[in-house]
């Protein structure tokens, strides 16, 4: 087995440091109590706490972030709450670089995220493959440096009438590092490795804060926040050898070749931020952020059987081929702001907000079959274009409290919006898109399959440049109407240039029984206005249909072949949001909180399914566009434990225990075109139960972190309606354990994920998506991947 320095260095001196646990002095790594924590999502009131907040949320902190080990933010969150999945898909194209997160089991891009409170811009990518968040184009949470996060305010309620579209299932707010405090900064390196010797990763990443103005020190009026992160991730194969690889006589996969494999692709990762601030005086300050990340990850496609004729040449690739597909993805933003008081106590905010991300694929070890017949000849290696997305955004945000006779002041909040979106197809070059009908395969009479295998070029037709704007204004009131009754009541209206204008209002309320005991509730309506990805993708790709790969063209729906097919402009979802909970807190060290919700969506914007040609297109012999296809309906519940115990000389534990469950129904489909298998992937892809545990435990320097998490069955529904091919993916337990020993101003901590060497059930030989003769042995609807253990180590120095 082959690891890595940064691995080997931080296990060994973990292990050795690690025996002075008891007379180490040190800061003890012990999470912070979050009940008490000051809040700013999902109101406009300065002092509202957690425990006070009328809406369920949840306050990861940096503590927390660091004590899952993971080194990227969706996958530290969907350790940290049930109600968020991160599944890890396979053979997906680019979703293998962008991977949807859900939370309530909904659409990745009914969450809206906000970093530092600001809108952050989407992904330029489409999820156009048969798995989670299918026709999804949401933010990309994996695009900022962790280490420059100071915690994570997760908003489990609609929030439409503060924030505007997107935001249906919630919020996930990114609160950045502020300040050039000392002992605020850091430097750590990390490394880890699967049980299986492959997936090898190492990293390192710091931040460190600077003052600057005045005198310097503590006292200088300004300071920036440098973080950055590097990390390099090396590839995963759980596949088999397909039987496709066996169909050519003496080349049964010599030496155990994997003609297909299936995991996690080979990444780099490279992030920078820079936040900053300056204080002209107490009423007036300079602030804002500047981040860049770039991502390269290599993934594969589906092999191509070397007697395959249609799409091999056995000239070029005597054994067949594995075409991968590199995406090197682009990630920018940008915010600068002046936020001050005036004499009159006014408290004002104007913001402006950039962010752009591109992605581009590059076609490795493939081939243009079609251009090879025509001309003699083909490249391996294609650029086959790619998609960009940008957003800028202007804010005004006023709020005031006033003296209204009741109980406490009542804040009042009101503000504006200016957005503009535009959203760019790039055409690849001519020969990842040639095709030539005319000629002709003399095995099948059908002409040979053009353009780049894996992912055919986007062509002149498709591609242009998209643009739109939308305004919009709110108002919010929030009172503690008495000393047990807290309220609010918010309203937006906001007007796009293609999709119409949309009102959204929300009502919400506290009520203390006693100081121990309290009720919440809202109700809210929300909206999401399509995506400009959503209006104006369009590509061809190669996918997996019963066994065979077939070229699939998606069309707008201002398109001819989409109209005649019965395609339809987008138009929003609309939703509405119910929501009710209790939270009890019997002693200082123990809270218990329990939240229903339902959520119903109308006009769900979805994905078709792919319709059979009577005559191909070209080479095209299915067809999909989006459409407004179905109300949907979710209802849950989260149940939310916490216990801090003072041990004395013995140290402290921190136990925990949370549960989600989450249902949703179809309730009306709107569009045919919508099949079984589709609407299986919004009703019985993520799982209804996640139940989560967890106890952290230290004594001095040392700590010790465990948890464990049940995912709850899964189910793959095919399209057959008599349910022959659809198949039940067991729930499953998943254990990890680390231990942490800081010593000085260092921390040493070694862990493993997946203690246990869990795997997700194989598919079945009948499933039509993961057909194991294709070498696809398990399922990427798997929440938690198909890897099994990894170790890691990490070692951080605080200074």
């Amino acid at each position: 087995m082959h690891t890595s320095n940064a691995l080997s260095l931080a296990i060994s001196v973990a292990l050795t440091v690690c025996s002075f646990a008891a007379s180490a002095q040190s800061q003890s790594t012990q999470p912070q109590k979050t009940l008490d924590t000051l809040i700013v999502t999902g109101t406009r009131v300065s002092d509202r706490t957690v425990a006070e907040s009328e809406s369920p949320i949840d306050i990861i902190t940096e503590q927390s972030l660091q004590a899952t080990g993971a080194t990227d933010i969706a996958t530290a969150l969907g350790k940290l709450l049930p109600s968020l999945n991160f599944p890890r898909p396979a053979i997906s194209d680019g979703n293998d670089a962008a991977r949807p997160a859900t939370l309530r089991g909904l659409s990745p891009d009914a969450v809206l995220v906000l970093v530092d409170g600001k809108r952050y811009h989407t992904s330029s990518l489409i999820n156009y493959n048969p798995y989670v968040g299918r026709g999804s184009a949401p933010a990309d949470l994996n695009s900022l440096p962790m280490s420059a996060i100071a915690r994570i305010e997760v908003l489990r309620d609609g929030a439409s009438a503060q924030y505007g579209s997107d935001a249906i299932a919630g919020v996930v707010n990114i609160v950045l590092k502020h300040g050039a405090d000392a002992g605020s900064n850091s430097v750590s390196i990390n490394g880890g490795i699967m049980d299986k010797g492959d997936g090898e990763q190492n990293g390192i990443d710091g931040s460190v804060g600077l003052p600057f103005g005045g005198s310097g020190g503590d006292t200088a009026p300004g300071w920036v926040r440098l973080s950055w992160n590097y990390q390099n991730t090396m590839s995963t194969n759980r596949g088999e050898n397909t039987n496709r690889a066996t169909t050519v006589p003496g080349t049964p996969n010599p030496g155990g070749v994997p003609y297909q494999r299936h995991g996690d692709p080979a990444s780099t990762f490279y992030q920078g931020l820079a936040a900053f601030g300056y204080a002209f005086s107490p009423n007036l300050e300079l602030y804002g952020h500047l981040s860049m990340s770039r991502r390269e990850v290599t993934s594969n496609g589906y092999y191509r059987a070397a007697d395959n004729t249609a799409r091999n040449v056995q000239a070029i690739y005597p054994n067949g081929f594995l075409p991968q597909i590199y995406n090197p993805t682009n990630d920018r933003s940008a915010v600068l702001g002046l936020k001050g008081s005036t004499e009159s106590e006014w408290n004002w905010d104007v913001s402006a907000t950039y962010g752009k991300n591109d992605m581009n694929f590059n076609i490795l070890n493939s081939i243009n079959t079609n251009l090879y017949y025509t001309t003699g000849s083909s490249p391996t290696n294609f650029n086959s274009g790619g998609f960009e997305t940008e957003q800028g955004t202007i804010n005004l945000d006023v709020n005031k409290s006033f003296d209204w006779g009741l109980a406490y002041p009542v804040n009042v909040a009101f503000g504006a919006e200016h957005r503009q979106d535009r959203y760019q197809i790039t055409a690849g070059s001519p020969e990842s898109y040639f095709f030539d009908p005319n000629t002709i395969n003399p095995d099948d009479g059908a002409p040979y399959p053009g353009g780049a295998q894996v992912f055919s070029g986007l062509e002149p037709t498709v591609a242009g440049k998209f643009g739109r704007h939308s305004n919009a204004v709110y108002a919010n009131l929030e009172a503690d109407i008495t000393d047990k009754l807290s309220g609010g009541i918010a309203g937006r209206y906001e007007n796009y240039s293609d999709a119409g204008s949309t009102r959204s209002g929300k009502l919400s309320a506290r009520y203390a029984f006693s100081d121990t005991f309290s009720l919440r509730g809202t109700i809210s309506n929300g909206f999401r206005a399509p995506s400009l990805a959503q209006q104006n993708y369009a590509s061809v790709v190669t996918l997996i249909q019963d066994g065979e790969l077939v070229q699939v063209g998606t069309y707008r729906t201002s398109d001819p072949v989409a109209v005649a097919l019965g395609a339809q402009p987008l138009s929003p979802e609309k939703s509405t949001n119910y929501g009710l909970g209790g939270v009890w807190q019997p002693t200082a060290n123990f809270t218990s909180s329990l939240d229903l919700y339902q959520i119903r969506i109308w006009d769900q914007i979805l994905y078709s399914d792919q319709l059979q040609l009577a005559q191909p297109i070209g080479q095209v012999a299915a067809v999909q566009f989006f459409v407004n296809g179905a109300t949907s309906r979710t209802r849950g519940v989260d149940w939310i434990n916490s216990y801090l115990a003072d041990l004395g000389s013995y140290g402290k534990l921190n136990l925990s225990a949370s549960a989600n469950y989450n249902k949703t129904t179809i309730l009306e489909l709107s569009n045919p075109n919508f099949g079984r298998a589709s609407q299986g992937l919004l009703t019985d892809a993520t799982p209804r139960t996640k139940y989560m545990a967890a106890a952290d435990w230290t004594l001095g320097g040392f700590a010790l972190n465990f948890n464990a998490t049940r995912y709850g069955s899964i189910k793959r529904i095919s399209d057959p309606p008599d349910g022959s091919q659809d198949q039940t993916y067991d729930a499953r337990w998943l254990l990890n354990l680390a231990a942490s020993q800081t010593w000085n101003a260092f921390t040493f901590t070694v862990g493993a994920d997946n203690l246990t060497n869990q795997y997700p059930t194989k598919a079945q030989l009948t499933t039509a998506y993961d057909d194991r003769a294709g070498g696809l042995q398990y399922s990427s609807l798997s929440p938690f991947g198909f890897n099994g253990r990894y170790w890691y180590g990490r070692v951080t120095y605080r200074f």
